[in-house]
């Protein structure tokens, strides 16, 4: 096999933008750092008012405005269709690579047969260090992400062929959008979670912000999972697993255990106002949260020291919490998508036209 670095012309980079001025710079910057340097840049703002498009102009890249605001996954659809690479490496506005991400994603594909995405994982450390919340918060994703089956595309590669024949992304989702994809890949090809491809991020820096979106983006769960659970049924579907260099070999169930546990925790409390003896109750849950998240604290306490994994353990214990409700308001969500016949997932090959009027 030849080396990697003499394969040219071959890696489209997909940048969706949204309000991102304070990162948008770093992450462009280092995408015209790679070692492997891709063909086409496309950078599509989806109706910024930061004054981030600017910023876009001033590189090399392709800039594709959407007409209106319409989240996520049809911005990076419409990356797609103004691209012609056959490999999609989709990166967020608010990430930046390290120099040699793309390689070693281009690498990863080419030795895996039947490879339809490597995935790469967050660095330990925020892009810009806003405090203890984001630090909390990149460290839990730089951890999960080492670990997880689910799909996201802040980092991460996607031959085209892949991409179409599992119908893009799902427009109607404006979060969550990317784990829904991956349910929809056919059976066939497989899912390459790599810690060689990294990528620094800048995320959540305040408290109730950061619950504000994890309790927003639980809520789009159920509705993947009914949708996840009819293309199951059916057998076609559902990524082969080949994790490189995490340490995880093993599919992880969903976080249910850690999520009620946590909001039990909470929701029990009051008892203490009846009778002391009452504190068993989320004592006896708070155990259970502790035990189910015991590896990732203890990666917290080595990482940074004791009281940081005090801190984290009390950051986890509300996110979860938050995780726990929104994905229960999202259970009225299914209701109300069934009801209007709107739950059907997207099927291979269904893919979305991009609205008419983009400007470049």
């Amino acid at each position: 096999m030849p080396d990697v670095t003499t394969w040219h012309g071959d890696v489209a980079v997909i940048v969706p933008n949204y309000n991102k001025r304070k990162t948008l710079r770093a992450c462009l910057e280092s995408v015209y750092a790679q070692t492997y340097r891709p063909a086409e840049v496309v950078v599509v703002d989806d109706v910024s008012t930061d004054g981030s498009l600017e910023i876009a102009r001033e590189f090399p890249c392709t800039v594709v405005e959407s007409p209106r605001n319409r989240g996520p996954a049809a911005a990076r659809n419409l990356g797609v269709a103004r691209s012609s690479a056959p490999l999609l490496f989709f990166v967020d506005s608010d990430t930046a690579l390290a120099p040699d991400a793309v390689r070693n994603a281009v690498k990863a594909y080419r030795e895996t047969p039947d490879c339809g995405m490597v995935q790469g994982i967050y660095d330990a450390e925020p892009l810009y260090d806003d405090g203890p919340v984001e630090r909390y918060r990149v460290l839990c994703e730089h951890y999960e992400r080492s670990q997880t089956t689910a799909t996201f595309l802040s980092c991460t590669l996607i031959p085209r062929h892949v991409f179409e024949e599992a119908g893009r992304l799902d427009e109607r989702l404006r979060d969550g959008e990317d784990f829904e994809f991956g349910t929809r890949v056919p059976a066939r090809y497989r899912l390459v979670v790599t810690t060689s491809v990294v990528t620094k991020a800048d995320d959540e820096d305040s408290f109730w912000g950061c619950l504000a979106e994890r309790f927003v983006r639980s809520t789009t769960l159920p509705v993947i999972m009914v949708r996840a659970r009819r293309l199951r049924d059916e057998g076609k579907v559902g990524f082969q697993l080949n994790m490189i260099g995490t340490g995880q070999h093993k599919r992880r169930k969903p976080p249910r255990v850690s999520s009620a546990s946590a909001t039990a925790t909470f929701l029990t409390l009051p008892l203490a106002l009846v009778s002391p003896w009452a504190l068993a109750v989320p004592a006896a849950t708070l155990a259970v949260f502790l035990g189910v998240n015991s590896r990732f604290l203890g990666f917290a306490r080595r990482y940074r020291g004791a009281r940081f994994a005090l801190w984290v353990a009390w950051m986890q214990l509300c996110f979860h919490t938050a995780f726990f409700l929104g994905a229960c308001a999202g259970l009225v969500r299914v209701a109300y998508e069934l009801g209007r016949r709107r739950g059907e997932p997207v099927r291979a090959g269904a893919s979305p036209v991009p609205s008419a009027g983009v400007r470049e």
